[in-house]
């Protein structure tokens, strides 16, 4: 490993602390340090990222969406795909570890499969009882569901923030029923939007992702774990390449949330004021009005193999 940069902090939630990035000089998989360990997901989420608000009413008109006319085709335009979940069947048992919010649960009910899911944020519970969610608060090492097996377990988001993800991998694919199918999504460290904005890129996210894939470095851990890659592919999200036009103008200090997070700040946040309202309603705005420009210009960057997510489906050897 070789040092790739110097110095990053946490320049969403305010999370204090100062890391650095190192490179592996034969594949370019990159890894935050110093590293975190199980241990210490539990206190970081819970404590810096913004679940503890929840707006139920819009969680459930969002995954009322999911089946509607044209609604694959408004993801492709969005970049939204870049979910494993979508991929599901109807009728099939599916894993969802780090579950968030717990939209992609909501939708694939809507999809008429059956779900469990895995969430380290302690945050998630309240959803999980309101909707009567099979969540296991904790961690997949936990063994939750025993003696189950899955059609499909999907990592969205997910494997960039674990400690040891070859860890999780191989405990994954012990939970796989016959002919069953892994699908990871993560931020490309790759693509066009990190070459573009190095030390800025949004997706850094450090100390949250823990490890920075590119399509051959996860292509290698796979192999390594017992997996073939059946398919991969880039999508960008329209609202990241968004977030990230509105992440460049000067970052905060060390421990201070940036207000283009909304629901960011941990702990000590305090009532919204003005002047981050007025911010945050300029960043929609500016969404509004970049969109038709990013919709071609992303899905040209995602054909190219650049795009700022990565979608990985594994099958075991």
């Amino acid at each position: 490993m070789e040092e790739f940069i110097g110095q990053i902090w946490d320049d969403r939630y305010g999370c204090p602390g100062v890391y650095s990035i190192y490179r592996c000089v034969s594949c370019a998989q990159m890894m935050t340090t110093p590293p975190l360990s199980e241990e210490d997901l539990p206190g970081l989420y819970s404590k810096y990222y913004p679940r503890s608000d929840i707006d139920f009413e819009s969680l459930e008109r969002e995954a009322a969406l999911v089946d509607k006319p044209y609604s694959a085709w408004r993801r492709w335009l969005a970049g939204t795909n870049n979910q494993g979940h979508y991929m599901a069947r109807p009728g099939q048992r599916v894993l969802d570890i780090g579950s968030g919010s717990c939209l992609s649960l909501l939708e694939l009910r809507h999809m008429g499969v059956e779900t469990f899911a895995v969430e380290t944020d302690p945050n998630v519970r309240a959803i999980a009882d309101r909707y009567d969610l099979n969540v296991h608060i904790g961690s997949i090492h936990d063994t939750p569901f025993p003696n189950l097996s899955f059609d499909l377990i999907t990592l969205n988001q997910v494997i960039e923030h674990v400690p040891d993800p070859g860890s999780l991998l191989r405990v994954v694919r012990d939970r796989l029923a016959p002919g069953g199918r892994v699908i990871l999504s993560f931020p490309n460290a790759m693509s066009l939007q990190r070459w573009l904005t190095g030390t800025r890129w949004i997706n850094w996210h450090v100390p949250y992702h823990q490890h920075h894939f590119n399509k051959r470095s996860i292509e290698l851990l796979a192999y390594k774990e017992g997996y073939r890659v059946e398919r991969a592919s880039t999508v960008t999200p329209n609202l990241w390449s968004v977030l990230q036009l509105g992440s460049l103008r000067k970052p905060p200090a060390e421990g201070v949330a940036s207000a283009t997070w909304e629901g960011g700040g941990g702990a000590d946040d305090v009532r919204t004021s003005f002047s981050t309202k007025v911010r945050l309603r300029l960043l929609r705005e500016l969404h509004s009005l970049a969109s038709p420009l990013l919709v071609p210009l992303n899905r040209i960057v995602d054909q190219l193999g650049l795009g700022d997510s990565l979608l990985i489906v594994l099958r075991k050897v």
